[in-house]
């Protein structure tokens, strides 16, 4: 069986160091894979046996880097990890004001002032603070690299800095031209760019933080005596009473003990309608209670609550790499030595071409200050934290990076019936009432003889009675007939509900055959005097018809499959508009069903709920289990709807088709951004000072294109 470790890495600056990083771990024998994302610091690693934890740190840290283990993505480490961000986003600011300070003289300085005495001095006490202390965020990174025997992009802008800086020096001893504000320049602009970029990465995180926010930092826990006392949430123990009054966030997952009220889960499953709860409802970590105080035993606390796994599968997510990075991360294995070789032979050819050799440095200064490695670290995981939040604040979970870049190639979309487009429960869809009798009184007397019974049939009348609000007799001596139905005394007289046969069996004349529209009927009787009938059926989700219309208009071709019979199967694939469906389809022909339309050249993604469904789900090209279904189908699919809406079905493949389109955009931005400007600026074109700017700029335009993602949707 295999493990998966989560490690967090630090000191990563660049696509060069992720592919450090995973050759690093790769290496360690039981590691069958490795995904490293740049935008969330994180290294995700798959073991094939259970391996010291200590192992993979330690091969991280001889590769340069800093790392530990989560081992647990609550709220608390989250939370932690947000403030050491923000505290090094501060400590950044403060960096990037100093040298700001210092740069903006040195260029003033050196390209509108006219020569005076002591005046290279002076550039040089400017340029020197930012060169050792500002600077010193990429020397030590270039040192570390150069140590492991690696090169990154710390190494281009440290080499860079440092030879126009100590050309500098040269030069002011010697009475030349300097180039001071080159050496400050390129270290203040690239460090302005990494500090809006850092920014901007905490930005393409915000998603999912605002799912870790959701959850209160107390509750109010109810003793035994009824006491109140406010305690911190990761106090909170399973079976603990809290009192969770109107309009404030359930701290944790639990049952409704007491009270009546409706709760607002839109920021956790995407639904935009509150549902209401009262006295053995669940309600779920996160989720807003309404105008009704509500007392909840605790089911579940920590990291197994809904609200806690939910972030666990977002993360991992966010965290995985999608296939079309292999390409990004085949060129970042070659980039950085490739640029140096670039730079050392711009040079020599400088120089071989009769130019002076500060000036043939100055150019070689500019080629590895233009080379930007970063955009091409950044091009797709951005984009995919950015679409895996935009999923979850919408109620689709993604289990990985591949599983949302392949749905975007989806053409043919398969839907189980039950529980998906329908309800999944039988609902009353028809009563009607004869001798006298009024529907009222049919519902009545039905959920008298249904109130101790736990068939799904009695629950739905049950639900009527309650809609209805009649009121409902006593029944004594209830006796159930297996698979007839139920006979009682209500008031004095004998109260017959079932099937014709059963009533039939009873001295009833039933006359004509039922005619119902969906799963069965039952009639009722009193003494031997027909009073009425209850028809039940599926009710089809009111979503679904737009769900369906929705993939339509994108294109796709729709199927219905279910277990169930022809005529209802064929009534709900009417009503939502499907044409393809199949009838009596047990659970491994859904998944022959699957493979023969995948062997046909159709990507194919199923919509299912039940245990019956895994087969189909697990040889889909993207399985999607429906929020409310078992734990065997939700552990199959490759994403869940916890909104258990189907129209998150085209959210979905829009958002998928978007985040595909900023990656590609992302992609083609960085490797057309050093196709053209390296070149150029070993021409000369390019000077060393805007060569710094355009770096910056290239690694912005990938993160600010990526955080653009939720408005192409």
């Amino acid at each position: 069986m295999s493990t998966r470790l989560e490690i967090a890495v630090s000191g990563m600056t660049c696509a060069s160091c992720t592919t450090h990083v995973r050759r690093a771990l790769q290496r360690i024998d039981g590691v069958t894979d490795v995904g490293v994302n740049l935008a969330t610091e994180r290294a995700v690693v798959e073991l094939a046996s259970a391996l010291p934890a200590q192992r993979l740190l330690e091969a991280v840290e001889s590769a340069g880097y800093g790392a530990r283990l989560v081992t647990e993505l609550d709220a608390a480490g989250d939370d932690a990890d947000e403030q050491r961000r923000d505290e090094d986003v501060l400590r950044r600011r403060r960096l990037l004001i100093f040298a700001v300070a210092l740069s903006l003289p040195t260029v003033v300085l050196s390209m509108f002032v006219g020569d005076f005495p002591g005046k290279q001095w002076l550039l040089f006490a400017l340029t020197l603070p930012v060169w050792a202390v500002v600077g010193w965020t990429f020397h030590r990174g270039a040192i570390s690299a150069a140590r492991h025997g690696t090169t990154n992009m710390d190494t281009l802008v440290s080499l860079g800095s440092t030879a126009a800086f100590g050309l500098s020096i040269y030069a002011t001893l010697t009475g030349r031209p300097t180039y001071y504000e080159s050496a400050s320049g390129i270290i203040t602009l690239i460090f302005v760019g990494k500090y809006l970029e850092m920014a901007a990465k905490g930005r393409s995180n915000a998603a999912m933080r605002s799912l870790l926010h959701l959850r209160p930092a107390t509750a109010r826990l109810r003793g035994a005596d009824g006491a109140m006392t406010q305690v911190p949430t990761e106090r909170v123990q399973v079976g603990d009473v809290l009192i969770v009054p109107a309009g404030e966030a359930v701290p944790v997952d639990g049952v409704v003990l007491e009270g009546h009220s409706s709760v607002d889960a839109a920021m956790l499953s995407g639904e935009p309608w509150p549902v209401d709860v009262e006295p053995g409802s669940e309600v779920h970590a996160g989720t807003i209670n309404g105008d009704g105080s509500l007392a909840i035993r605790a089911t579940a606390v920590g990291a197994g609550t809904t609200l806690a796994k939910i972030m666990q599968v977002v993360a991992a997510a966010a965290g995985s790499t999608p296939p079309i990075q292999r390409i990004a991360d085949r060129v970042a294995s070659i980039f950085v030595p490739t640029i140096l070789t670039i730079a050392t032979g711009t040079l020599l050819v400088w120089i071989w071409s009769g130019h002076g050799w500060i000036e043939a440095a100055i150019i070689a200064v500019a080629v590895l200050v233009v080379a930007c490695p970063c955009a091409l670290g950044l091009a797709t995981p951005t984009a995919v934290v950015a679409g895996v939040g935009i999923g979850a604040q919408r109620g689709v979970l993604f289990r990985d990076a591949g599983a949302l870049e392949r749905l975007g190639r989806t053409t043919d979309v398969v839907f189980d019936k039950t529980g998906t487009l329908t309800l999944g429960r039988p609902d009353i869809t028809q009563v009607a009432s004869w001798n006298g009798a009024t529907d009222d009184e049919v519902i009545a007397l039905a959920a008298a003889l249904e109130g101790s019974s736990s068939h799904p049939l009695a629950a739905a009348v049950l639900r009527e009675a309650q809609r209805r609000a009649v009121d409902v007799p006593s029944a004594e001596d209830v006796v159930a007939q297996r698979g007839g139905g139920l006979h009682a005394r209500v008031g004095g007289s004998n109260v017959a509900l079932g099937t014709p046969a059963f009533l039939q069996l009873r001295g009833v004349s039933v006359g004509e055959p039922l005619r119902s529209d969906g799963s069965g009927a039952v009639l009722l009787a009193r003494e031997r005097t027909l009073l009425g009938s209850i028809v039940f059926a599926d009710r089809v989700r009111d979503e679904a018809i737009e769900a369906v219309a929705d993939l339509h208009r994108l294109g796709l071709k729709v199927h219905l499959v279910s277990g169930d019979a022809d005529d209802p199967t064929q009534q709900v694939a009417q009503r939502v508009g499907i044409l393809d469906w199949q009838a009596r389809v047990g659970p491994e022909e859904k998944g022959v069903f699957v493979a023969a339309l995948a062997s046909s050249g159709a990507r194919v993604v199923f919509i299912g709920d039940g245990i019956n469904d895994a087969p189909a789900l697990a040889r889909a090209d993207v399985g999607m289990a429906m929020g409310g279904g078992t734990q065997v189908a939700m552990e199959t699919a490759q994403a869940a709807i916890i909104s258990n809406d189907p129209r998150a079905v085209g959210f979905a493949i829009k958002l998928s088709r978007a985040t595909a389109r900023t990656i590609s955009g992302n992609l083609f931005w960085a490797f057309a951004y050093n196709v053209v400007l390296v070149p150029l600026a070993a021409m000369g074109i390019v000077a060393p000072m805007l060569a710094a700017a355009a770096m910056g700029f290239s690694s912005l335009f990938v993160v600010g294109n990526s955080l653009a993602l939720r408005y192409r949707i």
